[in-house]
């Protein structure tokens, strides 16, 4: 997340994201919901977080408040904090990452698609945020296509999924995605993953997804966020899911490489 994006945060929904009717304090809506997007990668080592007046204003609340709420991502490591300088993300995300056969991966993935429904709830092809972008590595006008999912089992929501995939085929469309797996999808406009990158983490529910999810905000949640790429490294499409726990399980099979074992 850049500098650019962090204002849009604060100048668009950012007072959506806090509620007053929760017993949680303000401050610690505020400091879980910029600690998630420290540790998910989304606000990257180096940034330069809002001071405390622009927070405040931001977020519609006291400055009081979003000064508990920095002071608590200090605490944690998360950032530091030096008179006349502002406040920096000092977190380096990112583990080492561990290699699995892509095989059984998209296997999982097309069992999971089999045995539970989607509602789509956005579809738009749009010219992304300057993060995205980078990511794509695409130009100011190029267009992708963004897709907001409810996945659910039954009538019970667990997963969130917000996506974005780079192809002009006019048959990944809102129809389509609507009643077809991504998977099954990929295949029929061309788009052919040969690498996957995950990167898995704890955020809390926003606002947002608590609403989809049917749980309250701040409650635990799985993160997990999907790179895929072609045979020349080459982003293809970027998945970001959170997914409610007691309703979903995350498992991986490892082949152990004797050489390294």
């Amino acid at each position: 997340m850049s500098q650019d994006t962090l204002a849009a945060l604060l100048s668009s929904n950012a007072h959506k994201l806090l509620r007053n009717d929760l017993p949680t304090p303000l401050y610690h809506q505020m400091f879980s919901l910029l600690r998630d997007r420290i540790l998910n990668g989304e606000i990257p080592r180096g940034s330069r977080i809002p001071t405390e007046f622009d927070l405040a204003e931001g977020f519609g609340v006291s400055r009081i408040t979003a000064k508990r709420a920095l002071d608590e991502l200090a605490a944690e490591g998360l950032v530091e904090r030096r008179r006349g300088k502002g406040t920096h993300v000092i977190h380096r995300s990112r583990p080492k990452p561990m290699h699995s056969p892509l095989t059984g991966l998209l296997e999982s993935l097309e069992v999971l698609a089999e045995h539970t429904r989607v509602q789509l709830l956005q579809f738009r092809r749009a010219v992304p945020p300057e993060p995205i972008r980078a990511l794509f590595d695409s130009g100011p006008r190029d267009t992708l296509v963004h897709a907001i999912r409810l996945r659910l089992r039954g009538d019970t929501p667990f997963g969130y999924y917000s996506s974005w995939t780079r192809t002009e085929h006019p048959e990944f469309n809102e129809a389509r995605l609507a009643s077809t797996s991504r998977l099954k999808l990929f295949k029929t406009v061309g788009i052919q993953i040969r690498q996957v990158e995950q990167v898995l983490s704890a955020v809390n529910a926003d606002a947002i997804s608590a609403m989809h999810l049917k749980v309250e905000p701040g409650t635990a949640l799985l993160s997990l966020e999907r790179r895929s790429y072609d045979g020349d490294g080459r982003l293809l499409d970027l998945l970001a899911v959170q997914y409610r726990p007691d309703q979903f399980t995350y498992q991986m099979t490892l082949d152990v490489d004797d050489a390294t074992a």
